[in-house]
């Protein structure tokens, strides 16, 4: 995969086509054949070993409808097992992980080192570090000879072994959904074998302006988005993430781009189509997870906390702000809390009657940049809970360090402020999970820089991630806002989640691509 002068020449899979015939265009025949690096099944470190659940984030709970489907095929990454002295520390999952009888899943092994190169040092260290913005601080600062390799023998190997797996397999696909960052070069791969298969790349992170692009190899860079170009269809969450890969097309690569119509000129000749899906949740399934007994009892648990008790109610002189989010450098933990402790600073008189609760969620805990990261954001905690705990009569960040969707789900819908002051974010969905279920009503705090503000600018209190002045004044006066005023802006946001589901996210996927869907 190199060329004469050592650099990443074109990566190509030279691979024999199979019996697709290269005339098909009806494309309501075969299978949608869904592909993303996990699977519907996600892991929790529970007694001293790794416990099997349904996957709870926003990318597999906004596909699972789709993929229940008898007609679709999903294609995940699975992890031949490490060493045995290697597997509490490399979290892996395996293709008996991902078995799950109502999904029609194909998962495609890739040897342990190559799953980690792949996964871990390319996709989670360099790719999601560059698209938050977060090079130098908690993410990585240069790429030497090692992370070289793991493009290589990694990522790029990985990409051609999935586009392998799925000509293999013999399934005749009338559609591609492909997913996210890990697979940046598949469209590209997938085209080679099934030029008249239509198939759509959607990000669910932010994407970069090309002055950040550059901050990797050219030769990566130009994979990255000749490989997108391979796709029919280009999506992004938002228009913010659409304009900077036209722009990137057009600088890096130096294509034809029209930024009204939003496409770019392939090499092939094709026009491509760059187009905004925004991301949702599934309002009915998150009603229905609130009449769960697990969510009842998550109420229950928290109420010394959030005031409210079975057949009680609400003790009115308590109120919550609460986070929700994996513990992760891009999700900004650290200002947050320092924003909090500013606010006890600016008013000593909430110290008694306003508490954070923390929903931290584990998050690549095998990479030593995330530990490093949790290390950082307890330290924090710690600094604001000594300084303020006699005065508050105990600590006013409680931390629950877990991964609980219904217990989070039940602070959510109590809590008068919901805070989340990410970096960056693709969509967010959190923000709009909590404007369903909230009953109090609460506030919304949200970063400018979430994907999910360009909805909420009517709703929520917008912040700078950075501004810690003004997140802690933006508290200040969601705590203070009037009733009607909440019930107001909680209606409007609601409204919004409502309109747009994750139904309608998948429909206009399908529509762009004029793929016909079995309901």
């Amino acid at each position: 995969m190199r060329d004469g002068d050592g650099r990443l020449g074109r990566l190509v899979l030279r691979l024999p086509t199979n019996n697709v015939s290269m005339n098909q265009t009806k494309h309501s025949a075969g299978n949608l054949i869904i592909v993303s690096n996990r699977g519907p099944n996600d892991f929790v470190w529970q007694d001293d070993h790794w416990v099997v659940r349904p996957a709870s984030g926003g990318l597999v709970s906004m596909i699972d409808p789709l993929a229940r489907q008898s007609d679709v095929t999903w294609f995940c990454c699975v992890s031949e097992a490490p060493p045995a002295s290697e597997s509490r520390a490399a979290l892996f999952t395996t293709a008996a992980d991902q078995t799950d009888p109502e999904h029609h899943i194909v998962p495609v092994p890739l040897p342990s080192k190559i799953y980690q190169a792949y996964y871990g040092t390319i996709s989670n260290e360099v790719l999601w570090m560059l698209q938050h913005h977060l090079v130098g601080q908690f993410g990585y600062s240069s790429l030497d000879a090692e992370r070289h390799r793991a493009w290589t023998d990694g990522y790029l190997e990985a990409n051609l072994r999935i586009a392998r797996a799925i000509r293999k397999s013999g399934i005749k696909p009338r559609a591609f959904l492909i997913q996210d960052y890990h697979l940046y070069p598949l469209p590209a791969l997938l085209r080679e074998v099934f030029p008249e298969v239509p198939s759509l790349h959607f990000t669910h992170i932010p994407f970069p302006d090309f002055t950040m692009l550059k901050l990797i190899p050219q030769s990566w860079r130009d994979t990255i988005l000749q490989g997108l170009l391979g796709a029919d269809v280009v999506g992004m969450q938002t228009e913010w993430d659409s304009r900077p890969f036209l722009g990137c097309c057009e600088e890096l690569l130096g294509a034809k781009v029209d930024y009204k119509n939003g496409t770019v000129a392939a090499r092939d000749g094709r026009l491509v189509r760059v187009r905004a899906f925004s991301a949702s949740t599934n309002p009915a399934a998150v009603e229905q997870s609130m009449q769960s007994p697990a969510v009842a009892a998550a109420r229950e648990r928290l109420a010394p906390w959030t005031g409210w008790q079975a057949g009680r109610g609400r003790d009115e002189g308590k109120q919550t702000i609460i986070r929700v989010d994996r513990l992760d450098p891009s999700k900004n933990q650290i200002i947050g809390f320092r924003a909090f402790g500013r606010l006890l600073e600016l008013r000593p008189d909430l110290c008694r009657n306003v508490r954070f609760l923390a929903f931290l969620i584990p998050s690549r805990t095998d990479l030593s940049v995330y530990r490093n990261y949790r290390d950082a954001v307890y330290t924090m905690i710690d600094e604001v809970n000594t300084r303020f705990a006699a005065g508050c009569e105990g600590e006013p960040i409680q931390v629950f360090y877990t991964n609980d969707r219904e217990q989070a789900l039940a602070a959510m819908e109590q809590c008068d402020v919901l805070l989340a002051n990410s970096r960056e974010d693709g969509m967010n969905l959190v923000v709009k999970e909590w404007a369903v279920v909230s009953q109090r009503p609460g506030v919304a705090v949200i970063s400018e820089t979430a994907g999910v503000a360009a909805i909420t600018a009517d709703s929520a209190l917008l912040v700078s991630p950075l501004d810690i002045e003004g997140t802690a004044r933006a508290m200040e006066r969601a705590l203070g806002m009037r009733s009607e005023e909440r019930a107001a802006r909680l209606t409007t946001l609601r409204e919004s989640v409502y309109s747009w589901s994750a139904a309608d996210w998948l429909s206009a996927q399908l529509a762009e691509l004029d793929v016909t869907r079995d309901d």
